[in-house]
């Protein structure tokens, strides 16, 4: 089952709060049997998979560990981004403030490899419409390697203080466009497709003719 999720939504519960959640509402109509097969973040939007046996999820997350399934997101992000393509390496480590990874030198540092490809869609005057295709799926992966960059999200106020005083959008400007794995059950190839919302469209079309960035 794939649910597309808005931003602000819980993927998953987290232990000591009381808060709405995805999975939550997604066993309330379909029973406690049914459980995610990944996450993404609070304020990020788009496509989350579900599996509805344990059988199924099984499968499918191995998939996910193993780097199979297919995870497109579209960024915008400050500045102009160049070179066009490529592909993003770094290592992360989880830290307990502020719960964020944050870059580290490698595995001697107690970093885990994260990797992900890029590609230009349109360039604007003052920011860079992205597509992104993971690789790895670290926590904030995006966000954090395309920061390290020089091109924050816009609107990621966790990873850039500046975003704080963005006025078009509440949150960084990540969707989990497309998503693609192979069924659990009789192996052909599944994809799936989440619209920008339209936050996200508001913020492109006021960023195509913007020439400065706030």
């Amino acid at each position: 089952m794939a649910v597309d999720k808005p931003a602000g939504l819980l993927t998953v519960p987290i232990p000591g709060m009381v808060s709405v959640n995805l999975q939550s509402l997604v066993q309330h109509d379909h029973g406690p049997k049914v459980r995610p097969v990944h996450r993404i973040d609070r304020y990020t939007s788009g496509i989350v998979l579900f599996a509805k046996t344990g059988k199924a999820r099984h499968n499918l997350v191995k998939q996910f560990r193993f780097h199979s399934a297919r995870r497109s997101y579209l960024a915008l992000v400050r500045g102009k981004v160049e070179p066009k393509t490529g592909t993003l390496v770094h290592f992360l480590k989880r830290i307990s403030k502020g719960f964020r990874n944050v870059v580290v030198k490698g595995p001697e540092e107690g970093g885990s490899k994260a990797e992900l490809n890029y590609e230009v869609l349109e360039t604007f005057p003052a920011s860079t419409l992205v597509k992104v295709d993971l690789v790895t799926g670290l926590k904030n992966q995006i966000r954090v390697q395309l920061n390290e960059q020089g091109y924050p999200l816009i609107g990621d106020r966790h990873y850039s203080r500046k975003e704080a005083d963005e006025p078009w959008i509440d949150r960084q400007a990540l969707h989990a466009a497309e998503l693609g794995v192979i069924h659990p059950i009789h192996g052909k190839e599944l994809t799936f497709r989440s619209p920008l919302p339209a936050d996200m469209q508001k913020l492109i079309d006021v960023y195509k003719t913007r020439r400065k960035s706030p």
